[in-house]
């Protein structure tokens, strides 16, 4: 038994430490949200939403949305730092194109006239596939460029969000200047 008890400090110091360490992770994922939680810019509906007709595109896994052009910059403001499983959709809201992405953090819906650029990757933070199985949405809010990842189910909804790109004028391909180069986070600027 005595010698039990000269493990109980080394252990009971490496169990506090564990918990202090993801204390302060979680004070610091918070601590970015209040930061970026305060970002405006956001589609408002015409008429709430009355005017609104869309159809499916399909659904897809929410990898994450980060400050392009950075991999590592998460935006965790709105519960948008967790992935999801989401319905991504085509609407027009009167005569606004919009896609929206039902995420159960914040419902984003995104006029087409603010994507920048529509394309796919092998990944980004949180989640590498490898080939072209990301789809990434890079669009503004309220002059912040923001990427957004999806990783549809099927390959129909894959091709639909890349074809309806196509027809906004917006999607990039392979050949094209890559609009997914990175640089580090310490080069982003923040969501004010």
């Amino acid at each position: 038994m005595e010698e039990l008890s000269r493990y109980v400090p080394p252990v009971a110091f490496l169990v506090l430490l564990l918990i202090g360490i993801f204390g302060l992770m979680r004070w610091s994922w918070r601590r970015r949200a209040d930061r970026q939680s305060g970002q405006t810019g956001f589609y408002e509906y015409i008429a709430g939403g009355k005017a609104a007709t869309g159809r499916q595109i399909g659904f897809a896994t929410y990898v994450a949305t980060t400050i392009a052009p950075s991999t590592l910059d998460r935006v965790t403001a709105y519960g948008l730092g967790m992935r999801a499983r989401v319905g991504v959709s085509d609407v027009l809201d009167a005569s606004t194109p919009l896609v929206t992405i039902d995420h159960p953090g914040r419902h984003l819906d995104i006029p087409w006239s603010d994507v920048e650029a529509v394309f796919t990757a092998p990944g980004m933070i949180g989640k590498w596939m490898g080939g072209e199985a990301l789809i990434i949405i890079r669009w503004n809010l309220g002059g912040t460029l923001l990427d957004t990842g999806l990783r549809f189910e099927t390959d129909e909804g894959h091709d639909l969000l890349l074809s309806i790109a196509e027809s906004h004028g917006v999607l990039r391909t392979a050949d094209e200047p890559d609009p997914s180069s990175r640089t580090t986070s310490s080069e982003s600027q923040e969501i004010a």
